[in-house]
């Protein structure tokens, strides 16, 4: 029955699906019957597509494809594809339904949950139904319940986002993406979890939270100004103090690279400016970097300081493609 199970989540990530399909397999996946093989069925999916810790982006995006069992599209070889909106929907489709399971199983299995996706490019602000508010960057989906219920409100994040949270010492408001959590009762704080970065991070702003990272629950309690840092491979984690500006400096539309190679800056303008960056990753070491670029940096722009800085290398834009020569 397992296998089964998984064969029709497979079957249902691998294409495109409607609204309407989608409340359907979520609402199965949290109905009693067959709930241990549910359980033990998306577990493993959930572990199987978590990052793919280990492994570089090419290794990565391999094992997302083969894992979900569908045909990987051919690339120019020594190119850089990067995260391809089909791989990141796929990914996104397997994330959002185990993530699904996991909030509402025991919880919310008579609400109707909510999926909020980020366009690359593009920012959103979400009202929550606790009066909570949350502004997220590109490339983040947030899924939450259409109404809270029980002693938590609980939100399953995989990006980038802003939360001001709604006080109420009756339900504790948790953030869990990946393998950590973030507990508060009424405060401001920014989570940065998208898949395909080593390290999640939690910052608070205002108030005090809770963040739990890993599955040994190793925990701390945060200050104004301090963040966790988790690396999802090691399971290894550290508290310090943030650079607030830096750290809000996204939701301003600024784009700030702290001590950063160039696979992780071409990740990141992929997503805020809504282009496919195809490079040859062998052509750059593992040098970092520190750039900050105003909000209305072009892309244009943005390529002109960094080929004054890093040198080494042109490229061409052909409409959403970005080659680097």
């Amino acid at each position: 029955m397992k296998d089964y199970i998984k064969k029709i989540i497979r079957i249902f990530t691998s294409s495109s699906q409607n609204e309407e399909n989608i409340r359907e397999v979520h609402q199965w996946l949290v109905e009693p019957e067959h709930a241990g093989e549910k359980e033990a069925a998306l577990h493993e999916i959930w572990i199987e597509t978590e990052g793919c810790p280990g492994l570089d982006i090419r290794k990565s995006l391999s094992a997302v494809y083969r894992k979900a069992g569908v045909i990987e599209p051919r690339r120019k070889r020594g190119y850089l594809w990067g995260i391809t909106r089909y791989a990141a929907a796929i990914t996104l489709l397997l994330m959002s339904v185990s993530a699904t399971y996991f909030l509402t199983k025991d919880r919310y299995s008579e609400v109707a949950m909510v999926e909020n996706y980020t366009r690359a490019g593009e920012m959103l602000y979400i009202d929550l139904p606790d009066g909570s508010k949350v502004q997220t960057n590109s490339g983040t989906l947030l899924l939450y319940p259409e109404k809270f219920t029980g002693d938590t409100r609980t939100v399953f994040l995989l990006g980038e986002a802003n939360f001001k949270v709604k006080p109420d010492p009756e339900k504790p408001f948790i953030v869990r993406s990946s393998t950590m959590s973030v507990t508060a009762l009424g405060t401001e704080f920014n989570v940065a979890a998208y898949s395909e970065k080593e390290d999640i991070v939690a910052t608070l702003l205002e108030g005090k939270v809770r963040v739990v990272c890993g599955l040994e629950g190793k925990d701390y309690i945060l200050s104004p100004g301090q963040q966790v840092s988790f690396k999802k491979n090691t399971g290894e984690s550290c508290l310090a103090d943030a650079v607030v500006e830096d750290v809000t400096a996204w939701q301003k539309g600024i784009l700030v690279f702290r001590s950063v190679t160039v696979k992780d800056m071409m990740m990141t303008l992929q997503r805020k400016y809504n282009i496919v960056i195809r490079y040859d990753e062998y052509r750059f070491n593992n040098d970092k970097y520190n750039f900050r670029f105003s909000e209305k940096a072009t892309i244009q722009e943005v390529f002109a300081v960094m080929k004054e800085v890093i040198g080494g290398f042109d490229y061409v834009m052909e409409g959403n493609d970005c080659i680097i020569k």
